[in-house]
């Protein structure tokens, strides 16, 4: 039997052959999530496949459908993270108990959420909700579901003498108007041309809200 020379050289990935990297299920499962927002967002729901997805991320669909069943499944999941997203970002508004306090959150917040990812998914509901209607009817739930949270936390604050009664206190949805018109300005200008209009559409928002919503007077 031959003998192998201690020197031999090892064996080596052939040329234009990737090593693929083995990465925990988690950040496996995110990437294929990323993955599937470009192409969902470049193609439209009906034109992105499993393919297209597992080509994108640089994995076999084998791979993908370990994590998620379907296409449609992975857009349902990422609706569901654009739900998640604002209630995490406000549930501390429920703590505040100054007027001013209470603005800059709100608005810092609602500023916050609004990532190139949220806007994307926003969009892609928009264009492609109707094929899946189960899917916009619980997005529908979900912001209604976060309205009335919102709601809730002004009309403690009213009950509790820290906030005037007004018309915006009785329908806070319309303190979202300027932020509905910067997620739009996003989706048509982009996010980097819309970048600083947002920013003055942000300043602006604070100061709407500071002259609207007041403390009750002494007295």
């Amino acid at each position: 039997m031959p003998k192998i020379s201690k020197n031999a050289p090892k064996a080596t990935q052939p040329k234009g052959v990737k090593k693929r990297t083995r990465l925990a299920p988690e950040l496996r499962h995110e990437q294929i999530l990323q993955a599937a927002l470009v192409e969902f967002s470049t193609h439209g729901y009906a034109a992105t496949s499993i393919s297209r997805i597992a080509a994108r991320a640089g994995i076999s669909k084998a791979n993908v459908y370990v994590h998620f069943a379907s296409k449609e499944e992975v857009f349902e999941v990422l609706v569901r993270k654009l739900l998640s997203q604002p209630k995490e970002s406000w549930d501390h508004l429920r703590e505040v108990q100054d007027v001013g306090a209470f603005v800059d959150q709100f608005v810092d917040a609602a500023y916050a959420a609004l990532t190139p990812e949220t806007v994307s998914i926003i969009r892609m509901m928009i264009a492609d909700g109707y094929r899946l209607p189960h899917l916009r009817e619980q997005l529908g739930e979900g912001v209604f579901g976060l309205n009335a949270e919102r709601q809730q936390i002004i009309d403690l604050l009213v009950k509790n003498g820290k906030l005037e009664k007004s018309p915006v206190t009785e329908h806070f949805s319309l303190a979202l108007a300027p932020f509905l018109y910067a997620a739009v300005a996003q989706m048509v200008l982009g996010p980097v041309q819309a970048e600083a209009q947002i920013e003055d559409l942000k300043t602006g928002h604070k100061k709407l809200l500071h002259a609207l919503l007041r403390a009750p007077k002494a007295g």
